[in-house]
């Protein structure tokens, strides 16, 4: 959102001036990707951003059997469980232990989307 175009544009330009002079984390607030790229430490790269996927090819409602936290972006994938805290993999999400944690944040089960 803006209301000057060009005061948006004039302030854009800035934004990726400083990133191209100084190697920059991008971490997005609405994405999960934003603590998987400061975990990782993926610099933003201004020649080669992230492919865009059109909207017409998004599949929306596809049960993927994952759960995304809403904290901190961690997937907990039941094919591969969490083994650092006991929980072997094939272990769906529902079968969970009631006091089951996330790794990464440490919130609880109630904090968690399906994918």
């Amino acid at each position: 959102m803006y209301d000057d175009k060009e005061e948006a544009r004039k302030t854009l330009d800035r934004v990726r001036e400083f990133v191209s002079k100084h190697p920059t984390v991008y971490c997005g607030t609405h994405t999960p990707q934003g603590y998987e790229n400061l975990e990782g430490k993926k610099v933003v790269d201004l020649a080669n951003p992230p492919k865009t996927i059109p909207v017409g090819e998004i599949v929306f409602k596809t049960a993927s059997g994952k759960y995304v936290c809403s904290v901190c972006g961690y997937v907990y994938d039941p094919v591969i469980g969490d083994e650092k805290n006991g929980i072997p993999a094939g272990t769906r999400f529902e079968n969970l232990p009631d006091d089951w944690r996330c790794p990464r944040c440490k919130q609880g089960k109630d904090k968690f989307n399906k994918a």
